[in-house]
């Protein structure tokens, strides 16, 4: 969904565990031509659970606005268990793939 325009506002989420990768800041616009990745949230903890709790925290901190973002359907992504699972399960699948080659 690439969406250039000027962000009226901007805040990144912050705390124990979190961490916004992101040249994004209130004012700035985003050119036409641009990477659509304009910023990555991490989360991390001592287990899944407290990771994933981060998480959802986190994105209900998260602010962009002026421009379309996909946070509203990763906070859909981050409620529903079966699709982080999924992911999950994704994730180790291309693992082990990548391993056995």
């Amino acid at each position: 969904m690439p969406s250039p325009g000027k962000v009226t506002l901007f805040h990144a989420p912050g705390g124990l565990g979190v961490r916004m990768d992101s040249h994004l800041y209130t004012g700035y616009t985003v050119p036409p031509h641009y990477d659509s990745l304009i910023g990555k949230l991490i989360t991390w903890g001592a287990d899944r659970e407290i990771a994933l709790t981060r998480m959802r925290n986190a994105l209900d901190e998260l602010l962009v606005e002026g421009i379309k973002t996909n946070i509203d359907l990763q906070r859909i992504w981050f409620a529903t268990a079966i699709s982080v699972k999924a992911v999950s399960t994704f994730i180790t699948w291309k693992r082990n793939s990548a391993a056995s080659r």
